[in-house]
């Protein structure tokens, strides 16, 4: 089979405007329970180059979707950027040496401040929804999934990590990927998702936060020549168990809150029950003594009977409660992974 044209590809670049100047951009980088905060300055000419620059590719026929590598590649290597990474990724290499961080650690550092860009729901619902280069989204503060993808994919290549993009064709969604081993993997593909539009563990069901799971293999487009991995992965992925354990339980609709449910129902009925034993005893005046002695025995029967339902139901109800708590401190910490492992050693016998 003969090769694609690719060399017939018309990719997009960035053509510098004609203007000069800088503007100061803020940039929040939210990591663990700190909130950091750092202004860098970007090229007028970069920012509204970038911004005018075409996004389109003039693809001829028969190639397939072989030309989304250098599509995707285009937007993260155009020769202007190299101005930009490094002022952007500046405050991001002083916090790693404040705070002593490992790759991994740094990783996760870099993922927070893209996962943090709000979702631009205004991009999503226009017609014209073409990626963003890396500096237009650091600029604008947002992104939607392939914006906020693209920035992370290459602030992670120049920082020597073995990253791809993941494009998911059939529901037009763009993801990060990390290398992981298999099982750790996402459908076999070697890479592990980072979801880049809302704050999520590494290895997160890719685009859960806007569309709902993603069930098809995503291409695969390595970006970058780096060879950095995330050996957290397996961490991360017993958290992600753990959630999904604490989401059948938590379920409105599952066996736990069904059966706390049956259970106060039951203890409602067996009280109704001996309130009704207990006014006979008191105020039925035709009783004989037989008749009153054996309703006791009913009563006390019917009474360990209910002290033994609501024992059950008060211990659901603890372990429902130490669910929540859990769920809600997974939720609160989705960025401070040291801390959920660390919690979780002491209470989850997965972690130990």
């Amino acid at each position: 089979m003969a090769r694609p044209p690719l060399h017939l590809v018309t990719y997009p670049k960035i053509t510098l405007a004609p203007v000069s100047g800088v503007r100061s951009v803020t940039v929040k980088i939210p990591y663990a329970h700190l909130n950091y905060s750092h202004t860098i300055e970007i090229a007028n000419s970069l920012y509204l180059g970038a911004k005018e620059s075409g996004k389109s590719a003039s693809v001829p026929a028969g190639i397939g979707d072989a030309w989304l590598d250098g599509y995707y590649k285009a937007f993260v290597f155009d020769s202007h950027l190299a101005q930009f990474y490094p002022a952007l990724l500046t405050p991001f290499r002083k916090i790693r040496r404040e705070l002593n961080l490992d790759s991994d650690r740094y990783l996760e550092l870099l993922t927070a401040y893209v996962q943090g860009l709000p979702y631009d729901k205004e991009k999503l619902a226009s017609i014209e929804i073409a990626p963003r280069f890396p500096v237009e989204t650091a600029v604008d503060g947002t992104g939607i999934c392939s914006d906020k993808s693209l920035l992370l994919a290459g602030m992670l290549s120049q920082e020597g990590y073995a990253c791809a993009l993941l494009h998911f064709g059939k529901e037009n969604h763009l993801a990060v990927g990390i290398p992981a081993p298999a099982g750790f993997d996402f459908k076999k593909t070697g890479y592990a998702v980072i979801e880049t539009t809302a704050v999520s563990y590494i290895g997160s069901d890719p685009c859960t936060e806007t569309k709902g799971s993603l069930v098809t293999r995503p291409k695969v487009v390595p970006v970058g020549n780096g060879t950095k991995t995330y050996s957290a992965i397996r961490d991360t992925a017993k958290i992600l168990a753990v959630i999904r354990e604490l989401e059948e339980k938590l379920d409105p609709h599952g066996t736990m809150v069904s059966e706390l449910l049956r259970l106060k129902e039951s203890v409602e009925n067996q009280t109704e029950i001996l309130r009704g034993l207990k006014d006979t005893i008191e105020h039925d005046e035709e009783l004989t003594d037989a008749e009153e002695q054996e309703l006791r025995e009913t009563a006390g029967k019917k009474l360990q009977r209910l002290q033994k339902t609501i024992h059950q139901y008060n211990g659901l109800a603890g372990e429902f409660a130490r669910a929540q708590e859990l769920a809600s401190f997974l939720r609160a910490n989705r960025l401070d992974r040291q801390a959920v492992v660390k919690r979780l050693r002491q209470i989850h016998p997965g972690f130990r």
